[in-house]
């Protein structure tokens, strides 16, 4: 009987062993910030780059023929993700506006965020004017050029669940003086993971530069001190101070690809 029990007791101990083994394997991801010492060298700026590259990290595309989808769910995929659906919340292309509300909804949930993150381009649209105030050619008003600013950060994430990622881009936004002028600025997304990361909310007030505490600050922005020149500038030591004066640096890695 003894020997029965030992046994028993032997085969209940390996059971246990492989159970927790089983969890540890399977638990998600903590909620972290890339670690930085996955990162390559310090970038021109200072800045950590990664070996991630704005316009890769997918394999299929949305109806627009142009925003990369079909991500793999850990949370290098979610920065690409985001890099790669900027564009869907910044650009304002009034010859391609419903195709960009087409994807958008592609790769997002609905929510009141969306009603933000397309007022404008709805409004101006609607205008029966061909060629409305601060249209540029093309047909543009606002276009990201996500490169020009080139850095992302990842607030939080949990790989296959969720993730609030912010990225820095360049744009020219509307015509001044004959020519757009150059921004630079931040574009802040929270991504859930339904087999693709999609948009559940994006585009925080004014008021509420913490995206509801999600992020530690809205992130760096800036006009171009130059003044309209119908180009988004390479980024400089003396615009990187610029447009940080009221951001913390702390977290902003560099996309391999980033314009430099």
């Amino acid at each position: 009987m003894r020997k029965h029990w030992k046994a028993l007791t032997a085969v209940g101990v390996v059971v246990l062993i492989v159970a927790v083994a089983v969890i540890l394997i399977n638990r998600p991801a903590p909620a972290t910030e890339q670690d930085p010492g996955s990162l390559q060298a310090s970038g021109k700026f200072g800045f950590p780059v990664s070996d991630l590259s704005i316009g890769e990290g997918g394999t299929t595309k949305a109806s627009d023929g142009k925003t990369i989808t079909g991500y793999n769910g850990t949370c290098d995929s979610a920065a690409q993700a985001a890099a790669n659906y900027a564009p869907l919340l910044r650009d304002v292309n009034l010859k391609t506006w419903e195709s960009q509300k087409k994807a958008l909804g592609e790769v997002s949930k609905p929510g009141p965020w969306v009603a933000s993150a397309t007022l404008s381009g709805d409004i101006l649209a609607g205008l029966e004017e061909e060629q409305p105030p601060g249209a540029f050619e093309g047909g543009w008003v606002q276009r990201a050029d996500v490169a020009a600013g080139g850095m992302y950060r990842v607030a939080s994430c949990e790989q296959e669940r969720s993730a609030v990622v912010q990225v820095f881009i360049g744009s020219l936004d509307g015509r001044t003086n004959s020519v757009p002028l150059a921004n630079y600025g931040t574009v802040s997304m929270e991504l859930g993971w339904e087999g693709d990361w999609k948009i559940t909310d994006a585009m925080p007030e004014a008021d509420d530069p913490s995206f509801g505490g999600r992020v530690k600050d809205a992130g760096p922005s800036g006009q171009d001190p130059a003044g309209p020149t119908g180009e988004v500038p390479l980024l400089s030591n003396d615009l990187v101070e610029w447009v940080f004066k009221d951001a913390s640096r702390q977290g902003w890695i560099e996309y391999a690809n980033a314009k430099r």
